[in-house]
């Protein structure tokens, strides 16, 4: 009901302001219109936080700058990113489908095959548009500090694309503390300052250096005209790390472990009205572990790894706080649009792994330098993940999390407030990440022609003048390295690949069932073989490339490290070849020598 009314008031202010001009004669000619400046939009990206990741959606973690932007603003229940961390930063900057735009997988999981298709190129054209071009015409200053990581590392650049000036990582995460990879095999990752490669300050922080860079970039620039600001923080992409003040908070807080706390998030999402009471929790995949399966040391140091986790979050709360602070201060924060959202589902990375394989990764921490103690979880040279189990708490009540197009991967927190944005809760209309381009521009009042974008701009829905952003009868899909899902109103159809999906189609009523337990193609034939020709036609117009066995992501992404691994460590197992066979000659030739003098 409270909903509908403030519809219907939004409504009836607009029908005011189309009426306004023929009742322009009859104001005073003393009383001029007053124009409402251009806002600035402030455009936060967190990465690998799943859909309970932040305090206004049921997070354990303590995020309260958001959650005041929740209060004031809008959360959406249902909006929708690719799985994967390029193809979301991708149609986040163009408003297109990641394929459209070059980016249909992640460099670490494309195909030599996959690069023949225009879908796969990996690198944007001279004359690609993205929101920092487009925003850059209208007259706005652009900027960006943080993870870019879109396509091959240094080709596609913000420096090239519409950005004054930028501040970022160009790879898919790195050290928190340093420029120091965290995947096996990796020498480097790479950091760029408006498009030269610098060097990180000792001292560097992500979470803090990234929004003093923020600031100092603000600070610069003409105060007069408005700003488009994209701050893409690194928390909580893996290796996950704060500074021990803010992950001592949380000692304690999850000790009761996965399965308790998983239950607890489904209770907290239904309260919030987060997601119907018909909600049921989908079973967890056979290869996750009963927590009470685990010894008491396993359980204490992954409880540890999720108090760093949360510790990460609040950390980055914290600066962003004071970004949030030092515009107040600076008189401009009152005409801020503030955007927060999350690339994909959580990561389930693992930094050990059961069984024999465990050794090598040990070796190649050992190696790296890696300090991977108890003590020293999310501190500097520490190498820590949450693992799969607390990844399926972090995208709960949904199915799996991140690189699949469950629920879990592709359903993740998005909050928006600021002027032009009405307050309204919790708000369970759809929306598509490439929908943020075309609802950005209509915000800065750019004009633009709706069908140069795959997504559509939802300030209509936002501003309360509208109920939804897409009808019942219209669809949008989004697919990556053959995980896949089209939209229809409620209804979903989805395609996870091997190893935790079969690749096979299946249908759900997001209405009744968001946890996707009950497939209903079977019960609804016609219906789903409708929504399976509507992706087709979807791929077919993006430029899909229908992946087979060899080509999914974590097959291919498990080849190429193994194989950069080998070429990387090949001298130091080579000489661990060497010496144990010089130590074994040495030992045949003393055992030798022994059995000469007995025999003597």
């Amino acid at each position: 009901m409270i909903l509908s009314v403030r519809r219907t008031v939004c409504a009836f202010a607009a029908s005011i302001s189309i009426l306004a001009p023929a009742f322009a004669e009859t104001i005073p000619s003393s009383v001029a219109p007053v124009e409402q400046a251009p806002p600035n939009i402030l455009l936060i990206l967190f990465d690998d936080v799943g859909f309970m990741g932040i305090e206004p959606y049921g997070s354990d973690a303590r995020t309260p700058r958001i959650a005041e932007l929740a209060r004031r603003g809008v959360t959406l229940s249902r909006y929708y990113s690719s799985p994967f961390c390029a193809p979301t930063r991708a149609m986040l900057m163009t408003g297109m489908d990641s394929h459209q735009v070059g980016m249909g997988t992640l460099v670490e999981t494309v195909t030599d095959e996959m690069r023949a298709y225009p879908g796969y190129s990996m690198k944007w054209s001279a004359e690609q548009k993205t929101i920092g071009t487009l925003l850059s015409q209208a007259g706005y200053q652009t900027y960006v500090t943080g993870k870019w990581g879109i396509g091959e590392i240094g080709a596609n650049l913000p420096h090239k694309y519409g950005f004054d000036r930028s501040y970022v990582l160009d790879a898919t995460g790195g050290s928190n503390y340093d420029a120091k990879p965290y995947l096996p095999g990796s020498h480097a990752v790479d950091w760029f300052e408006d498009g030269k490669p610098i060097t990180l300050p000792e001292d560097f922080y992500s979470s803090r250096s990234l929004v003093d860079k923020m600031i100092e970039y603000v600070d610069g620039g003409d105060p007069e005209q408005p700003f488009f600001a994209y701050l893409s923080l690194q928390a909580a992409h893996m290796p996950i790390q704060a500074p021990v003040e803010f992950v001592d908070r949380y000692k304690g807080k999850f000790d009761k472990g996965w399965d308790v706390m998983r239950e607890e998030q489904l209770k907290r999402a239904i309260d919030l009205g987060l997601v119907p009471p018909t909600t049921k929790l989908p079973r967890p995949p056979k290869t996750h572990r009963a927590w009470n399966d685990l010894s008491a040391e396993e359980q204490r140091i992954s409880a540890r790894e999720m108090e760093v986790n949360a510790g990460m979050m609040e950390a980055a709360d914290h600066h962003i706080g004071r970004l949030l602070d030092h515009l107040k201060a600076k008189g401009q924060l009152d005409n801020t649009i503030v955007i927060v959202a999350s690339d994909n589902g959580a990561e389930s990375g693992q930094t050990s792994i059961p069984g024999p394989a465990n050794l090598v990764l040990d070796a190649v921490k050992m190696l790296e330098g890696f300090d991977t103690s108890y003590e020293n979880l999310g501190q500097r040279k520490s190498l820590t993940a949450v693992g799969p189990e607390w990844a399926a708490v972090l995208s709960a009540p949904f199915d799996l999390y991140k690189f699949y197009g469950s629920e879990g991967g592709l359903r993740v927190p998005m909050v928006i407030a600021g002027p032009g944005i009405e307050p309204a809760g919790i708000e369970p209309a759809p929306v598509h990440v490439a929908d943020l381009v075309p609802t950005m521009l209509d915000a800065a009042g750019v004009a633009y022609e709706p069908s140069s974008f795959y997504g559509r701009s939802a300030m209509p829905m936002l501003s309360g003048q509208s109920e939804t952003t897409y009808a019942d009868d219209e669809s949008f899909a989004i697919e990556v390295s053959g995980n896949a899902a089209l939209y229809r109103g409620s209804w979903k159809i989805t395609r996870n690949t091997p190893p935790l999906g079969d690749a096979q189609w299946r249908l759900y009523d997001l209405s009744v069932d968001p946890g996707e337990t009950t497939d209903l193609s079977s019960a609804r034939p016609e219906l789903f073989q409708e929504m399976l020709q509507e992706y087709a036609a979807y791929a077919d117009n993006v430029g899909v490339f229908d992946v087979g066995p060899d080509e999914y992501a974590i097959t291919v992404l498990s080849n190429k490290l193994t194989t950069k691994v080998a070429h990387k460590y090949w001298p130091h197992a080579l000489g661990l070849v060497l010496a144990l066979l010089a130590a074994t000659f040495v030992a045949v030739r003393l055992l030798l020598g022994l059995f000469r003098r007995r025999a003597v």
